[in-house]
Parts: C-alpha cells; structure tokens; sequence
C-alpha cells in the first residue's frame, strides 16, 4: 500500500501584543528568506517611500511594528511587502445575500508549511479588525468594526511587477475603509505586485469586487462569485490545475440554487470540487470561513480537525483558541 503522508497545522487565535511579537519571532526565518528572494533587491528606503506614497495611512503602523520588532532595515522592508517575490496560491469565493446574511464564504487553498494559521485580532489607529493573518500584519480576509468584509484570491496570472503583496492591501482596506464602495476604491488605485481579485462585502448588503494587475488598469463589477481567474483564463496550465473554471461554475451553481441556506452553502465549500486536497503540490484547501459583516464574526471550518471541526471568533473578544488540522 502507498505511504500516506500528513501534517498537522494548528490554528490560532491571538490579539495584538506579545502572541504577535511572539509569533514574529518564531516565522522570521522563513519570512526573511522569503523576501530576500526579491531579484529587484529593493532597499528599504525604497520600500518605506513606497508605502508612504500609497499607503500612507499606515506608516504610523509599521513604524510601531518595526520599533517592537528589532529596528532594523532588514525587518522595515519586510513588513513593508513592497514588491515581494512572486506566490501563487487559489481560493474560492462566494457573497451570500439571502436570509442569514450577509455574508462572505470562501475557501483558502495553499502549501499548508507556507500559512501563519492565525487568526488575528487588532485594534490598531482605533479601528479594530479580525482576520486570518499573513506576513504578521497582512490579511487573507477579515472583517472590521465598521462592518466590512474583505479577503482576496489570486487571479489567474505569472505577471509580476512593482507593488505590494496582496494581504498588505486587505489590511488596508480594513484599516482606512466603512464601506464596498470605499474598499474597492482604495485597493483599486494601490499598485499590486501580481494580478489578484478582492471581494469586498458590508453590513448594508453592498459589495463590489475589484480585478488588479500589475500591468493593466484595475476594473470594478458586483460578482458574487470567484476564482482564480478574472473573466477570462489566461494562465490555461495553473487553470486546469486548479480547476479554477469549474470551482467557479459549482459556486454560481450553489448560489442560484432554489431554497439554497448558508448553511448548506458552507458544507458545500467542505467538500470537492470546491474543498480541495492537493496538498503536495501546494494547492489544497487551508480553512473554509464564513464572515458576517453586521456581527463581527469570523467562523473556520474544516472537514477534520481536533478538537473541533470550528473556531468561532468575534470582534468583541475571544478566549485563547487553537484547533490542530490534519492535512
């Protein structure tokens, strides 16, 4: 019989403070020979004027972070993720509008050695956030105070050019915005390092989801669903891997379905086509989640995990929680 090979992750949920300075501590390594594979070998100087000229509502925040975290170039420019090297990753997204919602359900697909497997909880500028973190200070998706939800996904292409990593213009959106419309416009005009898509979802039911590249406009429509391509496939090897076009039709097929519950949506995104096992090729399914906007939640799920298959986690607060995952 084959050899079955597993990893188990745990997740945790941490706020701000020493779990966070802690957590640094542990991934440093790995982060920092992540970005010293950036072939421009951007300075730091580079890096900080970059985010002063985009995002300058965040320096106040990665000043702080850099003054906790050692001072030193080598960590400012990290923390800036200013154009960091290419990572290819996939994701599923769905907007739930119907009774329950509203609310936002995907699924985070990507190496599991390659996640920080925390959920993140900040109360940074007097604007608190909950998200599942990357990179320390970046966000995979998350919801804030003001009753906005967004998460990304990557979007189908190798382009690669000056910009941010993806996660850092999540934080931002969180961070600076109340509204779809407000997030959206904000993501659209910083430039992203790869070709990436962001739903964006608030409280009034209103969302918007945003198509970036490095090296083309972005573009603006309300789809409900998303994948790992913008409109058309344009990357038809990673496509079929991936299977981005049919995780795409089974998430419209799902949400036009008559009598459709969030419920039953959720335990859709626990199974194939949408629930994903490639996990030796860098490709399976991390988490599903579910956000609602007007309470502030963060619900993970997994189809097999200890000791439970759910982490439940609001805005409001949280008690220490870890759930360990076998992959």
């Amino acid at each position: 019989m084959p050899v079955k090979h597993t990893r188990t992750i745990e997740y945790r949920a941490i706020d701000d403070g020493h779990d966070l300075d802690a957590a640094f501590a542990e991934y440093w390594p790995a982060y920092r020979a992540w970005i010293a594979r950036d072939r421009r070998k951007t300075s730091a100087k580079a890096a900080r004027e970059a985010l002063h000229a985009h995002m300058p509502e965040l320096v106040p925040v990665h000043e702080s972070l850099v003054q906790r975290l050692g001072e030193s170039a080598e960590v400012a420019r990290f923390l800036t993720l200013y154009n960091p090297p290419p990572l290819v990753r996939g994701c599923t997204q769905a907007l739930w509008l119907g009774e329950g919602g509203p609310a936002l359900v995907r699924n985070y697909d990507h190496a599991p050695h390659l996640t920080d497997a925390l959920a993140l909880r900040t109360h940074w500028q007097g604007i608190r956030t909950l998200g599942m973190a990357d990179c320390l200070w970046g966000l995979l998706d998350g919801v804030n105070e003001h009753g906005l939800c967004v998460a990304l996904a990557f979007g189908g292409r190798p382009t690669h050019g000056p910009g941010f990593a993806a996660p850092l213009l999540v934080r931002y959106a969180l961070q600076t915005c109340a509204s779809a419309k407000e997030a959206a416009d904000a993501i659209a005009r910083v430039p992203c390092a790869m070709t990436y898509t962001f739903v964006c979802l608030d409280k009034q039911r209103q969302h918007a989801t945003v198509y970036v590249a490095p090296d083309r406009p972005a573009r603006v429509d309300h789809a409900i669903a998303s994948a790992n391509h913008q409109g058309k496939v344009e990357w038809p090897q990673y496509a079929g891997f991936c299977k981005t076009t049919e995780r795409l039709a089974r998430a419209r097929q799902l949400l036009d379905q008559p009598g459709q519950t969030l419920d039953a949506l959720t335990r859709e995104f626990l199974r194939p086509p949408l629930y994903r096992r490639a996990y030796s090729k860098a490709s399976g399914t991390l988490y599903t989640c579910v956000y609602h906007p007007t309470q502030g939640t963060l619900a993970l799920h997994w189809p097999r995990a200890e000791p439970s298959s759910t982490m439940a986690l609001t805005l409001d607060g949280f008690d220490s929680a870890h759930v360990r995952v076998v992959y």
